[in-house]
C-alpha cells in the first residue's frame, strides 16, 4: 500500500510518516514517526479520516452523542473502504491477531492525551471482525466520557477519527513509562510500571505492577516489585484479551531483568531526544524484542513550565506560598468549607478569617496569651497558607493546643484529623496555661451556645437584607457591604471554631472515652439521633416541597446561601440557581420522610444509651445521664455557626459580583467574573494599574493549579502527586456511620445534581453542606477527607446512610460506574467490579 489517491482510505503504518493528524490521526502520526526513527513498532495498517469521511459525512454535526453512536454502528460502510480494510488486514495475515486502536485528530497531543477516551479492541481476529471493529472506534467518539472531555478541553471542531490495525504482541511483559517522574515532575528520571502479560491490566489498574526509576545520566535504579497474581492474556481464536492467574512462582518475581530495565530506559531517552519532549511511551516485550506500542506527548507535567520552583513564590499571585524549612501542613479540615482550587477573592478572603479564628479561639480557651493571639507579622509564623491555590493549616497549631489542654495530648490532637500524627512532628507538653484554661474553658463552654444562636438570628437577618438590596447598590456601598461581609465572616468564624474546639469535640471525645471504657455502644449511633442539625433541616424542608408542603421559593428564601463549592465566594449558589433544586425534587418523591429517618436514629441512639448505663456502676449514672443530655443539646450546634459564616460568605459573594458588573461598566474589567480574581485589599481599595493584565496571569495561573493534584498532608513544600493511581481491591478509611451496602458508584466534585444520580454510592473529595440535599439520596458516602466530627461523617449518621471518610485517595481510584462494597463500620470499601 502506498499514500496514493486509489488508497487513500487505508495506508500502511510506514506510509505515514509525515501525514498530518488531521489525515492519520494523532496515534498514527506518532507511530510512523517512531518507526521512521528506527525503532522497532508492530507492523499494521491505518483507516485514514478519509474514510470515515465517506460512510459517515458531515451528517453528525447535529445529532446527539447516542443518535449519532446509532447512525456510526448502524450504517453500511461503503464498499471501497471496507474492501481496503480487508486488504490491509491480509497483508498482515491471515486470522492473524490485532489490535484496533482509535486514533482521533486531536488525540496524542501536546495539550491533550485523550488517552482512554476512544475504544480498543485486542486480539481481534478476522476480516469481518476487523471491520466491526473499527466502527465501534468510529462510535466510541460519541461516548458520554470522550463528548465530555472535548467540551472540558474547549474542542468544538466536528471530531474525525482514523483507526490503527496492528499485529498483536504476545508479551511476557508489558506497560507504560515517563521520561520524567510523575510525583515530582523530575525531568533526570525515566518512570516505568510492568506488569506480566499485556499492558491493558497497567492502564486499569486491576493488576499489581513493578515499578522503576532509572536515572538518566546514570545507572542507577529503584524498584518496587508489586504482587503479580493476575495478568491480562490474548486467548488463541477468541476475540478480547481475559484475567488470567499467574504462577504462585512468578507472581513476586520482577516482570524486568535488570538488562531489559536499562533497555527500556534507553529507549525512553532514545524517544524523548526524537520528539524533542518528555514523552508518555506504552511498551511491550516479547521472546524476540521490545516494541513500541505507542508514544504520546506528556501532559501534565509538561504545562506547568510557567510554575514557579518549588520553595518559592510570586508576589502578583495569592494561591501559592513557600514553607518554612521543617513545617507540616494539611488541608484536610479547611478542605470541607473552602474546598478546591480557591479563587484570589476566595483564598484572601479565608486567608485573613481563618488565621484570626485559629488564634481568636485558641485565645478564648486560654491557650493563648494575648500577644499569641494577634496575627503574626512573619509569614513564616503564619498558621493558615494556601499551596497550590488549596487552603492549608500547618499541623503545629493542632500539636500546640493538644499540648497546652488538660486530659488530652498534642499527638490526640492531631490523631483526631489526620489518623496518625507525622513520626517528624515535634511535641512540646506543658501545663503552664491551665490556669488561664481554668478559668475560660467553663465560661466558653456554658456561654458558646448561646451566643452562637444569638448570633445566628442576626445573620440570618442580616444576609437576607444584604443579598436583596446588593444589586443596587453604588460601587462605594458594593465595597463597604464586601468590607461588612468580611468581618462577619471573621467573626462568624471565629465563634464557630470556638464552639467546636471547646464544646462539640469534648463532648464526643467524652463519649468516646465512655464507651470504650465498659466496652458497650457504638459510637456512630450514640452521636446520631439528635435534633436540630442545621442540615438535616434542609433535607425535610426539600422533602416537604416535594410533597407540596412548602415551596421551592421558601427554601430559596431561607437556605438559598447553600450551594455547590459554597465556600468557594465565585461559585453560582441556590439562590442564584434554584433549578438545582427543581431537579432534585423528583427524586424526593418517591422517599421515606427524613422525620421517620431520623425517628428510627433517635430510638437507637436511647436504646445505647439505656445499654451503657446498664453497664456503668451505680453511682456514676447521673453523671452519664448528664453526659448524654449536654450531648443531644450541643452536638448539633456544630451547624449552626457554619450557617453564619457561610452567610456572610455569600453576603460577599453578592457584593463582589456588584463591583464586578460596575468594573465592567467602567471599562475596567472584561467581564463581572474578573472581580474575583482579585484579592479582598484589591476590591476594597486601590485598583492595581495593570488590572486587566493581571486577572488574565492569575486566572491562567489557577488553571494550571487545577490540574495538579497535591497530598492531604505534607512536610516543608507542598509537590504535587500526580504519580500513579495506587491499585487494589480495597480503599481504606474511617468507617463513620454503621451499614453495609453494594451499589455503583458516583464520582462528583461539587454538589451541582447535573450528573447525580439516586441511589448509587456518591463519592466525593470533600462535603459541604450543600451535599446534604444529594447524601440524603445516595446509598452510601465515600470521602477523600475527614473525621468523625466532619461535616460529612456527621449528617451521615443522622441521615442512616453508610459511610467511610478519609479515604485518601478515593475520587483517584474509583470511577463512575465501579460498583463496590460500602462497610461504613469498618472503613473499607471493597472494589467489586
Amino acid at each position: 500500500m502506498t499514500a496514493g489517491p486509489e488508497n487513500r482510505f487505508v495506508l500502511a503504518l510506514a506510509d505515514c510518516a509525515g501525514l498530518s493528524a488531521g489525515r492519520v490521526g494523532g496515534k498514527a502520526a506518532g507511530l510512523a514517526a517512531l518507526a521512521a526513527a528506527g525503532l522497532d513498532v508492530p507492523a499494521g495498517f491505518v483507516v485514514t479520516t478519509d474514510a470515515y469521511s465517506a460512510a459517515h459525512g458531515t451528517g453528525l454535526g447535529t445529532a446527539t452523542a447516542a443518535d449519532a453512536r446509532a447512525l456510526i454502528t448502524g450504517t453500511a460502510l461503503p464498499p471501497e473502504v471496507a474492501d481496503g480494510i480487508r486488504r490491509g488486514y491480509l497483508t498482515l495475515g491471515a486470522d492473524v491477531p490485532v489490535a484496533v486502536r482509535s486514533s482521533a485528530t486531536a488525540e496524542d497531543t501536546a495539550d491533550a492525551s485523550f488517552a482512554g477516551q476512544q475504544d480498543t479492541y485486542l486480539a481481534v481476529c478476522g476480516a469481518e471482525q476487523v471491520l466491526r471493529s473499527v466502527v465501534d472506534c468510529w462510535a466510541s467518539l460519541y461516548q458520554d466520557r470522550a463528548v465530555t472531555y472535548r467540551e472540558r478541553l474547549g474542542y468544538t471542531a466536528v471530531p474525525a477519527m482514523a483507526v490503527v490495525v496492528q499485529r498483536m504482541v504476545d508479551p511476557h511483559a508489558a506497560g507504560v513509562a515517563l521520561t520524567l517522574d510523575p510525583a515530582t515532575g523530575d525531568r533526570d528520571t525515566v518512570y516505568v510500571e510492568a506488569a506480566l502479560g499485556l499492558g491493558e491490566g497497567v492502564v486499569r489498574g486491576d493488576v499489581g505492577v513493578d515499578r522503576y526509576w532509572i536515572g538518566k545520566a546514570g545507572s542507577e535504579v529503584r524498584a518496587e516489585v508489586g504482587d503479580k497474581s493476575v495478568a491480562h492474556r490474548a486467548v488463541a481464536g477468541a476475540p478480547g484479551v481475559q484475567l488470567a492467574a499467574v504462577a504462585t512462582e512468578l507472581a513476586g518475581r520482577p516482570a524486568l531483568t535488570d538488562g531489559q530495565i536499562r533497555e527500556l530506559a534507553d529507549l525512553c531517552r532514545r524517544v524523548e531526544k526524537a520528539f524533542g519532549r518528555p514523552m508518555d511511551i506504552e511498551w511491550a516485550i516479547d521472546e524476540e524484542r521490545l516494541w513500541l506500542l505507542q508514544a504520546r506527548p506528556e501532559t501534565v507535567w509538561s504545562r506547568r513550565a510557567e510554575l514557579p520552583p518549588v520553595g518559592t513564590a510570586v508576589d502578583w499571585d495569592p494561591l501559592h506560598h513557600a514553607s518554612p524549612p521543617g513545617a507540616h501542613w494539611t488541608t484536610v479540615n479547611f478542605g470541607e468549607t473552602a474546598p478546591g482550587v480557591l479563587t484570589p477573592l476566595a483564598w484572601t478572603l479565608w486567608a485573613g478569617a481563618g488565621e484570626a479564628a485559629l488564634r481568636r479561639a485558641a485565645y478564648n480557651l486560654g491557650v493563648l496569651d494575648a500577644e499569641e493571639m494577634r496575627p503574626p507579622t512573619d509569614p513564616d509564623q503564619a498558621w493558615v497558607k494556601s499551596f497550590h491555590g488549596r487552603a492549608a493549616m500547618r499541623i503545629e497549631f493542632l500539636a500546640l493546643l493538644g499540648d497546652r489542654m488538660p486530659g488530652t495530648s498534642g499527638a490526640e490532637a492531631v490523631r483526631s484529623i489526620l489518623g496518625e500524627p507525622p513520626h517528624t512532628l515535634e511535641f512540646a507538653p506543658t501545663r503552664h496555661r491551665y490556669p488561664a484554661i481554668a478559668r475560660r474553658l467553663p465560661e466558653v463552654m456554658a456561654l458558646a451556645p448561646g451566643r452562637l444562636r444569638r448570633e445566628a438570628e442576626r445573620t440570618r437577618r442580616w444576609w437576607r437584607e444584604s443579598v436583596t438590596a446588593a444589586p443596587a447598590l453604588d460601587l462605594a456601598g458594593a465595597r463597604r457591604l464586601f468590607a461588612a461581609a468580611e468581618q462577619n465572616f471573621a467573626s462568624t468564624l471565629a465563634l464557630q471554631t470556638t464552639a467546636v474546639i471547646a464544646v462539640v469535640q469534648p463532648l464526643y471525645q467524652a463519649l468516646e472515652r465512655l464507651t470504650a471504657k465498659v466496652g458497650v455502644g457504638d459510637m456512630a449511633a450514640l452521636s446520631s439521633g439528635y435534633t436540630g442539625f442545621a442540615e438535616v433541616l434542609v433535607v425535610e424542608e426539600l422533602w416537604q416541597a416535594a410533597h407540596g408542603r412548602t415551596t421551592l421559593a421558601a427554601i430559596v428564601a431561607e437556605h438559598g446561601f447553600h450551594g455547590p463549592l459554597e465556600g468557594e465566594v465565585s461559585s453560582r449558589v441556590w439562590r442564584e440557581r434554584p433549578e438545582i433544586l427543581e431537579a432534585l425534587l423528583e427524586t424526593y418523591r418517591d422517599r421515606e420522610d427524613p422525620r421517620d429517618v431520623a425517628a428510627r436514629q433517635r430510638a437507637t441512639r436511647l436504646r445505647l444509651e439505656a445499654e451503657v448505663l446498664a453497664a456503668v456502676p451505680r453511682p456514676a449514672r447521673p453523671a452519664v445521664r448528664g453526659l448524654f443530655a449536654v450531648c443531644a443539646r450541643r452536638i448539633p450546634l456544630r451547624g449552626v455557626g457554619k450557617r453564619s459564616f457561610l452567610q456572610s460568605i455569600d453576603v460577599a459573594r453578592a457584593a463582589a459580583r456588584r463591583v464586578g458588573e460596575l468594573l465592567v461598566a467602567d471599562g475596567v474589567l472584561a467581564a463581572a467574573d474578573d472581580v474575583f480574581f482579585l484579592t479582598t485589599k484589591e476590591l476594597t481599595g486601590q485598583l492595581p494599574a495593570d488590572t486587566g493584565d493581571l486577572v488574565d496571569r492569575r486566572r491562567a495561573r489557577r488553571e494550571v493549579y487545577r490540574t495538579l493534584s497535591i497530598p492531604p498532608a505534607w512536610r516543608g513544600d507542598c509537590v504535587p502527586v500526580d504519580g500513579p493511581i495506587p491499585t487494589g481491591p480495597t480503599i481504606t478509611g474511617i468507617g463513620v456511620s454503621a451499614g453495609v451496602v453494594e451499589g455503583v458508584v458516583r464520582v462528583l466534585e461539587s454538589s451541582d445534581t447535573a450528573d447525580f444520580r439516586p441511589d448509587e454510592v456518591l463519592v466525593a473529595p470533600c462535603t459541604d453542606p450543600s451535599w446534604s440535599s444529594i447524601m440524603f439520596v445516595s446509598s452510601a458516602l465515600v470521602v477523600d477527607i475527614g473525621g468523625a466530627l466532619s461535616h460529612a461523617s456527621m449528617v451521615a449518621r443522622e441521615l442512616g446512610i453508610p459511610a467511610v471518610v478519609n479515604t485518601g485517595d478515593g475520587t483517584r481510584r474509583l470511577r463512575t460506574g465501579d460498583r463496590v462494597r460500602v462497610d461504613g463500620t469498618s472503613g473499607i470499601v471493597e472494589i467489586l467490579s
